[in-house]
């Protein structure tokens, strides 16, 4: 179980690293916009709607590893306060529960959401330019699979804290968890 939580790791830290270069293309392009606007006098039509359209590539990217990280917020007023065990069984039962709900809601409306786009051929509506848009919705239940994915090897940890909390530690200390 262990091994599955590790490999669904290393896959989204691998897409992770590659969603925060977009950081960088988005500078560049806006870089590119700012000096095509100041210097010669031709805006460009469609910086502002990529530009945007990569910020969301990067969110929903990212999100699968920003919560494999723990940079997620939890309200840790109560939950710090209790055992590893309840910890784990929380994470494992009421985490889980509640992640379900959220991803089943985000994968299947965002999947009509992307596939309205397509079917339609759905521009964007506030540029100057007729850019496709259905990519930037479509990834939003892609970005949800994978925040899911990450949310089962967080599970899959807790199952195993549960049960024995000595288990995690050990393969900590063997350098298998990143």
């Amino acid at each position: 179980m262990l091994k599955l939580a590790s490999i669904i790791d290393a896959i989204n830290a691998k897409i992770g690293t590659v969603a925060a270069y977009l950081v960088y293309v988005i500078m560049a392009i806006i870089g590119y916009e700012v000096v095509m606007r100041t210097f010669f006098n031709k805006p460009t039509a469609w910086v502002h709607d990529v530009s945007g359209w990569l910020l969301v590539f990067y969110v929903f990217l990212g999100g699968a590893w920003a919560l494999q990280k723990g940079y997620f917020v939890r309200v840790d007023v109560a939950y710090m306060h209790f055992p590893a065990r309840i910890q784990a069984a929380i994470e494992l039962f009421v985490g889980t529960a509640l992640m379900a709900l959220f991803a089943w809601v985000m994968i299947t409306r965002g999947f009509e959401f992307g596939m309205r786009s397509f079917n339609v051929g759905e521009t964007a509506a506030n540029g100057a330019w007729e850019g496709r848009v259905w990519p930037a919705k479509l990834i939003m239940p892609v970005g949800m699979i994978l925040l899911s994915l990450a949310w089962a090897s967080r599970a899959i940890r807790a199952a195993v804290r549960l049960i024995d909390p000595m288990a995690i530690e050990d393969e900590e200390d063997a350098g298998a968890v990143g």
